[in-house]
């Protein structure tokens, strides 16, 4: 294995092991979305996994049992919006599917079993 793949893998091991020790149990809601302009809260638990906004207000993580299931960086993969902060502002729970709203008037939606975050308007 090449040098630099190693260093890759074990910072993110490091950094994977790091970010489940700082989910708050008490900023997590049981409802199914959080205006974070009406509340503290920075987590959505459904079906035993966690939903949780990072406090760069651009990521997203999905806990399981404390541990990391996959993680999407939200402004990162659909670019700044036109208005308002590069910043999480809305995240809602649907069956499938987070719903996203960043910035002003910038709304993406991520797939709950991988991540896929997609830009939708």
């Amino acid at each position: 294995m090449k040098p630099f793949l190693k260093l890759s893998m074990l910072t993110f091991m490091v950094t994977q092991s790091g970010i489940a020790q700082k989910l708050n149990d008490a900023l997590i809601s049981k409802g199914s979305e959080i205006n974070f302009a009406k509340t503290e809260k920075r987590g959505i638990k459904k079906n035993n996994i966690v939903y949780y906004v990072e406090n760069d207000l651009q990521t997203i993580s999905a806990y399981k049992r404390k541990k990391l299931k996959w993680q999407t960086n939200v402004i990162s993969i659909c670019g700044n919006p036109q208005k308002g902060n590069p910043e999480i502002r809305y995240i809602g729970y649907n069956t499938d599917k987070l719903l996203i709203v960043m910035g002003k008037h910038h709304f993406a939606e991520i797939d709950i079993n991988c991540g896929t975050t997609r830009l939708v308007g």
